[in-house]
């Protein structure tokens, strides 16, 4: 009668330990700090979303639109002193749609997507492009190469070191309401793309985002069990390669809206994302008296639009790096 007994308190021990990393999660969770990312210069009343920081740090590129995405331009700032410039609009960006800004890990090219028109008809939508560092700024921007552009969508590409990149679609036949896609670089091009079936629900899943080591993955999705519409999530990888279980950021993180788009810093340790996050409260309880206060309240900040946020995530990585999720 010893085994079931030793097999009993084995699993408990186990239990005991899961309970107390949960409990351990959630108050890394709760203690997270928000904050608008320089408001007034990056984040203001207007739609601001999609951010990528050089790996100098020097430079902060990131996507100014209509709401609803209807028309896209990158701009970027550069760090001055102690905080960034008015920003610019990006030399070869302004004319089309353009989005979803992506560095390099060299800061030698800059990626993004857009709907620009190609020499190849095969290639059709918002397709994944690319810019190169010259002597005074950037180059023409050209075509990624390989079969990861066709006539789907790509949306929000990252890279990671080895030059893998992830990346959502709504059109692709085999995806569902969003899902993220791998396409691996290979001779010189980049493979046809591949769903990444650990990470992807009934519901949308979008904006994967790895970390420089592998080791997580960070999205937002409409998945049950979020807060709001979109809610940002963090995967850890297991032993055999897999993505582990979907952890929620919390309601420090997520909102009742949409919180999408995260980036991470290039030291890994904080996480830039978007969100259209309003203070309903205040909205609900706000009385106009004239036509001035209703400018007023639509004009601050937190109007509704889109803006970017950041907030530290070291604490909560050293902790998932040893636990059992």
């Amino acid at each position: 009668m010893k085994f079931p007994t030793l097999l009993f308190i084995s699993s408990l021990a186990i239990g005991l330990k899961l309970v107390a990393q949960e409990n351990q999660l959630n108050k890394i969770l709760e203690n997270l700090k928000v904050e608008l990312v320089q408001p007034e210069t990056i984040s203001t009343k207007d739609f601001e979303f999609g951010t990528s920081v050089s790996p100098d740090g020097n430079e902060f590129f990131f996507v100014k639109g209509l709401p609803r995405f209807g028309r896209t331009v990158i701009v970027y700032c550069k760090w001055k002193d102690t905080s960034w410039s008015p920003p610019f609009v990006a030399q070869f960006s302004g004319k089309y749609n353009d989005t979803n800004p992506y560095f390099s890990k060299d800061g030698k090219r800059l990626y993004f997507t857009s709907d620009r028109p190609t020499q190849n008809p095969n290639i059709q939508g918002r397709n994944f492009w690319y810019v190169e560092r010259a002597t005074y700024g950037w180059s023409e921007p050209k075509v990624v190469p390989g079969s990861i552009n066709d006539q789907y969508d790509i949306v929000y590409p990252t890279i990671q070191l080895d030059g893998t990149v992830h990346f959502v679609s709504w059109n692709r036949p085999d995806s569902q309401n969003g899902d993220i896609y791998i396409s691996k670089f290979k001779n010189g091009a980049y493979t046809s793309p591949e769903l990444v079936e650990e990470l992807n629900t009934i519901s949308s899943d979008a904006d994967p985002e790895p970390s420089n080591d592998g080791q997580f993955m960070f999205l937002t999705s409409t998945r049950e069990g979020g807060l709001g519409h979109y809610d940002l999530y963090v995967f850890k990888k297991k032993e055999n390669g897999k993505w582990g279980k979907a952890i929620n950021l919390g309601n420090k993180v997520n909102s009742r809206g949409m919180d999408s788009d995260p980036i991470l810093s290039p030291d890994g340790q904080t996480l830039y994302f978007s969100s259209d996050r309003l203070l309903y409260a205040d909205v609900s309880d706000q009385t106009f008296k004239s036509y001035d206060d209703i400018r007023s309240f639509y004009n601050q900040i937190l109007n509704g639009a889109m803006n970017i946020y950041k907030v530290d995530i070291s604490e909560l990585l050293s902790f998932l790096r040893e636990a059992d999720f």
